[in-house]
Order: C-alpha cells, then sequence, then structure tokens
C-alpha cells in the first residue's frame, strides 16, 4: 500500500504549503522504510541533517569516518535485504566515501550515498570542496545522477530505489547541490508515491527444461552457489534441489550461509576448476563432476584457479545478469533471472520429470562427503585443539563455534588472514548467518558492517574477528557502537603484523609489516568492553565475560595475541 504523504496533516493543508528539497528527501526515505542513515555531516547536507533530527522514525547514526558508514550501511543491506542509506559531506567526504563504494560495488550489495555538492552555481569555479563526484564514482555505482533541481527529486528517489532493489544490487549514488537541498517547491510536486518492493525476472520456460534435462542426465552433478542465492532469498529452493537429487553443494566466500554447512550434502567453500580459498572435500568432488548448476555467482580468478573450463563438464548458469553469462566460462545452458524464480522454476520442472529411481538418495554420494570431510577435519583438528602460545587462530575459531548458538549468531570476517582462518573452520547453520567478503577485500570493513548487521537483525549475536592492521584502519568507530548502543562483539586477532602481506614475501625480507599496540585498552578508552588474552584456555571464559557485556547492552572487544599461521592447503 502507498504511503499518503497528507497523512497526520490538516486537511486541506497541502496544498499551498511549501517543502524543502531536504524534506522531500527524508520523506522518501522514510515512506521506503529506510530505519536509519549513517555518515558524516558537512558541505550538501546541512539542511537533511536538520530534517532528520525532527524524524524520529528514521535514526541518526554520526560515524567517524564515512568510509565505516558505508560499511555499516553495507552490513545492514547483506543481512536485511533492503538498501542501506549514508550520507557524506562534499569534497573530502565523498573521497572518504569511496572506499566503502568500492567494497560493495564489487560485492554487488545495494546502497545508497546522498552524497552532498556545493552550489550548483560554484561548479567549476573551483570552490572549497569542490569535486567533480560523478566521474570519480562512477566506476563503482550501478547509478548515479546529480539532482540539479528540487521538483526532480521524487523521481530521482524512485528511479534509485527501483535501482536499488532489482536487479543486481550495487551503489547509487545521488549527487545534492546544497542549492537544491535548501530550495522549496509546493509540496504537492513533491509528493512521492514508495517503489516499496523488488521486481523479479523469471528465466525463458524453455531454458528450464533444458536445464532439467542436463541435470537429470548428469551422473554426478554438482551446485555452486553464490551470494545471488542470498539476495534472492533462494535458499530453500536450493535446498529441496539438492535433496531432491541427492547433488552435493559448494559456495562462494560472499555465498556462504546458503546451504546449511552441517547438511550431508554440504561442501562447505569450493570453487571451479579450482578454489584457492575451498576445502579438500569441495576440490575433491568437484574433480570428478560432469555438470555443474552454478548460481548467482560470478566465476572469480580466486573461484577458478585461473584454468580453462575442463571439455566433458557441462556449465548450467543461473544469474540475474545477463551480462554475466559467457563472461568467463560459456554456458552450455544459462537460466536468466532472479534466483529464487528461476530454482523455484526448475524443481518444479524436476519433480515433474525426475524417475523415482532417480529421486532415491545416492548413498555413494553421501558417504563419499562423509570421507571427505573427516578428512580435511582431520587436517584441522591439530590447529583447532593447539595448546600453543601465541595462539592458534584456527583454535580461536574453533572456540568460538564451540561457545556461540550458531542458529543465534551472525559471524563476520575481515580482510586477511581472518577471512581463511575462520571461513576455513567455521560452520554457518542460517541463511545469512554468515557474512563473507572479497571483492576488494576492504581491510577494517567488518567493524562497520557488524553494526550494520546488528541494527538489521538485533535480535541475533552479531560477532566480527579482525586483525591488528584492519582494526587500526576503522577502530575508532568502536566509539560509534559504544554511542550508538549497538553491542557486537569484536574478536581482534592480534599478530603485531599484516600477517597476509608478510606471508606472502618469499625472500624473507619483511619490510613495512611490523604494528605494535594494546587494543584492548583502546577499547576500554572508547567506553567499550576490552579483554587481553594469551591463554588458549582462557578463550572460551573470556568469551563468556564478554557476553555478558553485551547482554548489557555495551560493546566488548577480546584481544587475543595469536601467531601468523598460513591457510591450510586443499591438497
Amino acid at each position: 500500500m502507498f504511503r499518503d504523504l497528507t497523512e497526520g496533516r490538516e486537511p486541506g493543508l497541502l496544498a499551498g504549503e511549501q517543502m524543502l528539497g531536504a524534506q522531500a528527501i527524508v520523506e522518501a526515505l522514510k515512506a521506503e522504510g529506510v530505519p536509519f542513515v549513517a555518515g558524516f555531516p558537512g558541505q550538501g547536507t546541512e539542511k537533511i541533517i536538520s530534517v532528520l533530527h525532527d524524524t524520529p522514525e528514521i535514526q541518526s547514526i554520526l560515524t567517524r569516518h564515512e568510509r565505516v558508514a558505508m560499511d555499516i550501511i553495507d552490513g545492514y543491506a547483506r543481512v536485511k535485504g533492503e538498501p542501506g542509506v549514508a550520507l557524506a559531506s562534499a569534497g573530502p567526504g565523498a573521497a572518504h566515501a569511496f572506499a566503502g563504494l568500492g567494497q560493495s560495488a564489487s560485492d554487488c550489495v545495494p546502497v545508497l550515498l546522498l552524497q552532498g555538492q556545493v552550489p550548483q552555481r560554484a561548479l567549476g569555479t573551483d570552490a572549497t570542496q569542490e569535486m567533480d563526484i560523478l566521474a570519480a564514482f562512477r566506476p563503482v555505482t550501478k547509478w548515479q545522477i546529480r539532482v540539479n533541481h528540487v521538483e526532480r527529486i521524487p523521481k530521482v528517489m524512485r528511479r534509485a530505489f527501483t535501482a536499488l532493489r532489482s536487479g543486481r544490487g550495487g551503489p547509487v549514488v545521488l549527487e545534492l547541490p546544497r542549492d537544491v537541498t535548501e530550495a522549496e517547491a509546493p509540496a504537492d510536486k513533491l509528493a512521492y508515491r514508495p517503489v516499496g518492493r523488488r521486481y523479479r525476472s523469471a528465466p525463458d520456460p524453455e531454458d528450464v527444461g533444458l536445464a532439467a534435462d542436463i541435470l537429470l542426465g548428469a551422473k554426478n552433478p554438482v551446485i555452486y552457489a553464490g551470494a545471488g542465492v542470498l539476495w534472492a532469498e533462494a535458499w530453500q529452493e536450493l535446498l529441496a534441489i539438492a535433496e531432491l537429487l541427492t547433488i552435493p553443494v559448494m559456495t562462494t566466500l560472499n555465498g556462504k550461509s546458503a546451504f546449511p554447512e552441517d547438511h550431508p550434502l554440504s561442501l562447505g567453500l569450493g570453487g571451479f576448476p579450482m578454489s584457492r580459498l575451498g576445502t579438500l572435500q569441495a576440490y575433491e568432488v568437484a574433480k570428478e563432476a560432469d555438470v555443474l548448476l552454478a548460481v548467482g555467482n560470478r566465476f572469480r580468478p580466486r573461484a577458478t584457479g585461473d584454468l580453462p573450463w575442463p571439455p566433458d563438464v557441462k556449465l548450467i548458469h543461473v544469474d540475474v545478469d545477463p551480462c554475466e553469462i559467457g563472461k568467463v566460462y560459456p554456458a552450455d545452458c544459462a537460466l536468466v533471472g532472479d534466483a529464487k524464480l528461476a530454482l523455484g522454476a526448475l524443481l518444479d520442472a524436476l519433480r515433474s520429470w525426475a524417475s523415482p529411481a532417480r529421486q532415491k538418495p545416492r548413498d555413494d554420494i553421501l558417504e563419499q562427503i562423509a570421507v571427505l570431510r573427516k578428512r580435511w577435519w582431520d587436517r584441522l583438528l591439530p590447529k583447532m585443539t593447539s595448546q600453543e602460545a601465541p595462539i592458534n587462530p584456527y583454535r580461536l575459531t574453533y572456540e568460538l563455534m564451540q561457545t556461540l548458538d550458531r542458529r543465534q549468531t551472525i559471524m563476520i570476517h575481515d580482510a586477511g588472514f581472518p577471512r581463511g582462518h575462520v571461513s576455513h573452520v567455521y560452520e554457518s547453520l542460517i541463511p545469512r548467518g554468515y557474512l563473507g567478503m572479497g571483492g576488494q577485500s576492504e581491510m577494517g570493513w567488518s567493524l562497520g558492517a557488524a553494526m550494520g548487521a546488528k541494527l538489521a537483525q538485533p535480535e541475533l549475536l552479531v560477532v566480527h574477528v579482525i586483525g591488528d592492521g584492519a582494526f587500526g584502519m576503522t577502530g575508532m568507530d568502536l566509539e560509534t557502537a559504544v554511542r550508538c548502543r549497538i553491542p557486537i562483539l569484536t574478536i581482534l586477532s592480534n599478530n603485531s603484523s599484516l600477517g597476509i602481506t608478510k606471508s606472502v614475501i618469499a625472500d624473507g625480507k619483511y619490510h613495512m609489516v611490523e604494528l605494535t599496540g594494546n587494543y584492548a585498552q583502546v577499547a576500554e578508552g572508547l567506553g567499550a568492553y576490552g579483554e587481553r588474552v594469551e591463554d588458549p584456555d582462557e578463550i572460551g571464559p573470556a568469551i563468556y565475560r564478554a557476553l555478558d557485556e553485551l547482554a548489557q547492552g555495551r560493546p566488548a572487544l577480546l584481544e587475543f595475541i595469536t601467531a601468523p599461521w598460513p591457510m591450510p592447503s586443499i591438497k
């Protein structure tokens, strides 16, 4: 139902009323159900800040840095499945936001940046904080526009939310010159009718039939699920297809949690032809595949090993973006459309055409996966139970898995070593219970993402694992979590270095990698609970102490002194 802009007003008042451009923008956000705006005030956003002050329906979150504001709305969008909204000032504010936009663009996350700009009359004069924002942001946005007249605001906002909710995700930037946000227009010309929904597209039925034929004729099909499954909320359809035909399922890093990793058909992280960040079971099962059903993934180099496509394997590629089909590997069959509609149609076809014998569980497949999973787990177990100090980071992740209720937890990793140390070991059990990031690998992203995730699902525990190098980039915004009472748990793996950088310097000439600091003391200084842990036997007790603090609404940071362990090899 469309929101009536006259609701709460006196009858007849709207006709002669004037409205600010800033008010029209906030009214549009309110109509679209936006719960909060994160950002930093400044040039071009002053009036919007003022209007937000008088709009209790939308929470205003001041961050220490515009980049963290972008990370907050990125995490919110991934968990909620709805666009997040941020605010940044002209010039340096835009420059600070760029890194966050790049991360969201690389992972196809729908975020809206309301970007301030100098008045239009000052453009081209080298005015203070003037920047060619549209040119700078073009490579990292799905759509962008300068709002050049106050009466264009409703149309631009509708187009922005349509782009954000439909098709392949990505950032949208609205450049807002100060003279536009401060201008007035008749309120009836600024009335806003919200989009309020996602528009989905379905694949061609002929392609669905071909995909069903290929799968039913396969001996060893494998499903490769990406983040497109999560964005489309297609995890039930994915599970049903896997169980119907006993098809093993591996996921991309960004798609982790699209399939329950305690399921007998789960292979965990994988890739095709060979992942650089995958499990042993995914690698071994993928080698025997004769059909790959790839859903909502883009075959990035990390997931392909830059290897050619095996000539005897058929590819069924499902993606909402037709430009992804054939971009890396040619598809034998393509289902272009929303993953939920595509998998739903494919499931219906398979249920109708598959013989009763084909629908029976294949014990040989289940046994093969179980044997391989045990072999992989046995390889990791010495690290996960290690008594060494500094603490083995795999022990840290293992303790988190044993301590937390994973059906009530969202786990998030940061860039560098924490990504491998967490994603290999932590088994995600619920959809969107794990936020995997790849793409730009923006260091420090997880702190803001954790706050956004908590705002999206306040009833769930939100934990993020971050390195000392990454925390140095965004750690001051732990104070934002304290001030705004966003109780997140920060697990800081401190190996006193830029671990991933140090690990790739093969000649041993380490330079610009050593770090120092006591981050638990920093956390305490910012108002959070802080504790430093060096004994591996104290990991679990420290986590419980932190959970007690979270229950009181206080963010907590646990600093663990760890060794720089590399990721395990799948060979």
